[in-house]
């Protein structure tokens, strides 16, 4: 999990859960509700993430947090193998975001 500051009082995160063992058991959920309060709380007015429009299991998880989707970037990227794939922008504010870590 990581986050980089944009500038505007807006940040970035990241997160990736690569052990299938610990998948869908809601830790990413739980950790990124952590990430996201402490950014509000240091500042943070806007949270933005970018995830493969294919990846629908992260985009789920995403929305229940209060991130809403902006935009579909179509053949955006190329993956290591040189096929064309598309991602998919969120933001999410303080006004939105449904706190998993309580």
């Amino acid at each position: 999990m990581a986050y980089r500051n944009l500038g505007s009082q807006t940040a970035e995160i990241d997160i990736k859960i690569c052990e299938r063992n610990y998948q869908e058991k809601g830790i990413g959920r739980i950790a990124l509700s952590m990430l996201i309060k402490h950014l509000f709380h240091s500042g943070y007015a806007k949270i933005v993430l970018e995830t493969n429009l294919n990846n629908t299991r992260s985009q789920h998880v995403y929305e229940k947090l209060g991130f809403q989707k902006l935009r579909v970037n179509r053949n955006s990227w190329q993956n290591q193998l040189g096929a064309w794939e598309s991602s998919v922008d969120y933001a999410l504010t303080i006004d939105t975001f449904h706190d998993f870590a309580v």
